[in-house]
């Protein structure tokens, strides 16, 4: 049988009241179609077991976590719960948040929200445990996956500002400002730059691996692959190319410009080393010397 059209009449009385169970089944390539006589809105193919609709579905506004909402299996899917929130995704956003004007893409994404707004989340648990925070950017698989309370953040790449819990930090790579957490006004751009342990702020990394082991360090400008690589608590510092002020830790007020250029300076301030390994070797402090 290739088609089978069913009309269902159900009479309904002031005196008989009846629930039923309307059960059909489907011959082999059968359709079960639901039609007016020029258009087919509603079909199933017993071959394929496709639906196909041919008018738009109409969802309500999700006011409940059943209502307005579209589940894969038992958990959500699609809901816009809240005021102009958008959530896509298994478990993304929550029925509980008040927070509006965010938009989340991802399982589990912004899945902790409360009263944070303007936030967008793309990625599996980006932004998963935000609550407060607002005006955050997070695109990749857990980018800043425990930011609670920070703001204006941005974070692209997977694991992005993932331990991030202050304002105004821009990470753009896997794991770049990954340990952050008190810093603020840091930007990264490239992978694992600023990566560990980083709560200084206003630095300045570009390059893998730049100012990869900054811990209190602040005003550092690092350019290049490797660029102030050990700094940890050195400040107002300036490197430029591949490996350039590799191994300081403490020194400050450090200019180097070439590829590992004061490479081995660890605790020497106040240098200035111009070309490609000048003054590699030097380690201490002579800022009248070292020029």
């Amino acid at each position: 049988m290739k088609s089978i059209k069913l009309i269902i009449i159900l009479t309904f009385t002031a005196f008989n009241l009846f629930s039923q169970n309307i059960t059909n089944t489907l011959g082999t390539s059968g359709v079960f179609t639901i039609k007016d006589a020029s258009t087919n809105y509603f079909s199933l193919s017993q071959i394929s077991g496709n639906l196909s609709l041919n008018r738009s579905p109409v969802l309500q506004p999700t006011t409940s976590s059943t209502i307005g909402v579209i589940f894969k299996g038992s958990q959500r899917f699609l809901h816009d719960y809240g005021n102009a929130n958008t959530f896509l995704g298994v478990n993304s956003g929550n029925f509980t948040m008040t927070g509006f004007f965010n938009t989340a893409l991802g399982y589990q994404s912004l899945f902790s929200n409360t009263t944070g707004n303007f936030n967008t989340s793309v990625g599996l648990n980006s932004l998963y445990s935000n609550a407060t925070g607002y005006e955050n950017t997070a695109v990749g698989l857990q980018s800043l996956y425990r930011n609670y309370l920070g703001n204006n953040n941005t974070a692209v790449g997977i694991n992005s500002l993932y331990n991030n819990n202050d304002d105004e930090n821009t990470a753009i790579g896997s794991y770049s400002l990954y340990t952050n957490s008190t810093g603020s006004c840091n930007t990264a751009l490239g992978s694992q730059s600023l990566y560990l342990n980083n709560n200084g702020f206003d630095n300045t990394a570009v390059g893998w691996q730049s100012l990869y082991s900054n811990t209190t360090g602040n005003f550092n400008s690092a350019l290049g692959y490797q660029s102030l690589y050990s700094n940890n608590i050195g400040y107002e510092n300036t490197a430029v190319g591949l490996q350039s002020l590799f191994t300081n830790n403490n020194g400050n007020y450090n200019t180097a410009v070439g590829s590992a250029s004061l490479f081995k300076n660890i605790s020497g301030s106040q240098n200035t080393a111009v070309g490609y390994y000048s003054f590699e070797n030097n380690w201490f402090n002579d800022p009248v010397f070292n020029k």
